[in-house]
């Protein structure tokens, strides 16, 4: 049996798992070295893959909170679950999706991902021993060709076989769950966050536009008052009249004044923006958003971003922190928003299967 572990947590899992082997404590195994055959490294990051199974848009994924541990209830593994479901949300056909998950899947857990899924087909047809008939229906399952590329590929050493021979080794290759050790791909793409964010938010304009505007509005209204109050008492000016003139007077000063606090505060200002914009485009990757996502977000975020927040932020001992908490809410309401993700039958699983071995 073969143990998925997030991309992130492979090297201290194997390394877990060579002392384990060392203590006795996996049966039948003596050898340290076969910890990475046992411990196969997914394709995404413990924050991905919590965050998906958090949000609960994957049938048969959940994050078990207790334990910190993600769940896939599911013979095609949380990699491979996870990559379906990114792909149909990023605008893949069904097929498509399947194929890259199908993929992933035999990238990660070679023979035993195959072996999982056809088993998984027989064992619904009334089939439950996996001995030698099973193995022999299994390589029926998907025929001379299929086998042929299943068997070539993780054979170590000689050369190609076809035909008969090949579905015989195939059988012998699910028997003694063979497995590759070619490296995980994750085909996933992250959307360019960065140029998304700074086309719609510039720390250094907002802030300017907001101390210019809080500051003419300040300056005009007091303006507006002490006009209004000298009009009141000097002949031939009235009150309405002396409060324009003031409101007009104390708003040119208000602004002027407001562009030369401007640079008493502008960088620390395109600073606290800058700490906002690393921290999202480290979530967009936790939470694996795609192009539109990253665009609803970038828009609910600048309409709640103000001077105020900025300055909380500003004086907040921990200002990643805050970045976090301002960003996460917005992200987690677009996140909830995805279309629920039903997993393929098992019959959809092992056609896309073989269409990928033939297609290797």
């Amino acid at each position: 049996m073969q143990i998925e572990v997030p991309s992130d947590k492979y090297d201290d899992a194997v390394k877990a798992m060579k002392e384990r082997i060392r203590r006795g404590q996996i049966p039948g195994v003596s050898d340290p070295t076969k910890a990475t055959d046992i411990v196969r490294k997914g394709a995404f990051t413990y924050e991905q893959a919590k965050n998906i199974a958090k949000a609960g848009t994957i049938e048969s994924l959940a994050y078990d909170a207790t334990n910190g541990m993600i769940v896939g209830a599911t013979t095609f593994g949380i990699s491979a679950t996870i990559n379906f479901a990114v792909s149909i949300w990023n605008g893949d056909s069904f097929d498509i999706a399947l194929e890259k998950a199908t993929f992933t899947g035999l990238r990660i857990g070679g023979t035993a991902f195959a072996s999982a899924i056809l088993v998984g087909q027989l064992e619904k047809a009334g089939m439950h021993t996996v001995l030698m008939g099973t193995s022999q229906n299994i390589v029926k399952l998907i025929g001379p060709k299929a086998s042929a590329t299943l068997v070539n590929i993780f054979r170590e050493s000689g050369t190609n076989i076809y035909g008969a021979a090949a579905m015989n080794n195939a059988a012998k290759l699910f028997r003694s769950n063979v497995i590759t050790n070619v490296a995980a791909v994750v085909v996933t793409t992250a959307p360019d966050v960065i140029n998304i964010f700074r086309g719609r938010i510039s720390g250094k304009q907002l802030f300017k536009n907001l101390v210019k505007n809080g500051a003419s509005v300040g300056g005009g209204a007091a303006g507006f008052a002490a006009g209004a109050a000298m009009g009141s008492v000097v002949p031939g000016i009235g009150t309405f009249v002396g409060g324009l003139v003031g409101a007009f007077v104390g708003g040119t000063i208000g602004n002027k004044a407001a562009s030369k606090a401007t640079s008493f505060i502008e960088d620390d200002a395109v600073e606290m923006i800058r700490i906002i914009e690393d921290n999202f485009k480290d979530l967009a990757t936790d939470y694996l958003l795609n192009k539109k996502e990253v665009e609803n977000i970038v828009e609910s975020l600048g309409k709640k971003l103000s001077g105020d927040m900025l300055k909380d932020m500003f004086a907040s001992d921990n200002k990643n922190l805050f970045a976090k908490k301002l960003l996460k809410p917005i992200i987690e309401f677009e996140v909830r928003k995805r279309k629920k993700i039903y997993l393929p039958t098992s019959e959809q699983k092992v056609r896309s299967l073989k269409m990928v071995l033939e297609k290797l």
